[in-house]
């Protein structure tokens, strides 16, 4: 078995803030994997991304077996609405988690899907998420407890990070390179962590 990262910086689950970034959006991608149709995605002069797009484009999704979906922080982040259990669009982050759910298990139906919460991390003004929500008045928790949900709705596997990833305010910075991406030590951790989550658990 070999992992494939198809994961594009700063994008959201659901519609972002950024209009430029929707089309690597979660839902935009499963649209593009379910039609076959990456004339969204096509992007010039962002080697990141355009190395992601590479790799999705070049899989036989018939053939995956696993699909991690980690999702959350950037929806909290740039202020994405939770939504309501039964929210299917790309307006609300349960909408937007619903609705790809439902189109990669047609894509992909013997691939075992399954939900990464994010781990803790501060607001996009570097303050305590704990304390302080997004301009929505919604904390990470809140979404971190939607993403649970929606993960028991679709009966799919959440992995969560957030309450037992061991990453917390005390020593968040030591893990990642700018309080929010991990670095070395904090990817071997992950990789640790989803590893035995897949083994155990799928």
């Amino acid at each position: 078995m070999f992992a494939v990262n198809g994961a594009f910086p700063g994008s959201c689950a659901g519609q972002h803030k950024v209009s430029a970034l929707n089309p690597v959006s979660l839902y935009a991608i499963a649209d593009a994997i379910s039609s076959d149709d990456w004339s969204a995605q096509q992007r010039t002069g962002e080697p990141v991304h355009d190395s992601s797009l590479g790799n999705l484009q070049a899989m036989r999704f018939s053939r995956v077996t696993h699909i991690a979906l980690e999702y959350g922080a950037n929806d909290f982040r740039y202020d994405r609405p939770i939504g309501a259990d039964d929210d299917v669009g790309s307006e609300t982050f349960k909408g937007a988690l619903n609705c790809s759910i439902r189109l990669l298990r047609k894509s992909c139906p013997t691939a075992r899907i399954f939900l990464i919460t994010p781990w803790w991390l501060p607001t996009q003004d570097d303050r305590d998420s704990d304390v302080y929500p997004n301009r929505l008045g919604c904390f990470l928790r809140d979404y971190i407890a939607a993403m649970m949900h929606v993960a028991d709705i679709n009966r799919v596997p959440c992995l969560d990070l957030f309450n037992s990833g061991g990453v917390s305010k005390t020593n968040y910075r030591a893990l990642t390179h700018d309080g929010v991406h991990p670095n070395n030590w904090g990817v071997l951790l992950r990789a640790v962590q989803i590893s035995s989550f897949i083994s155990t658990s799928l």
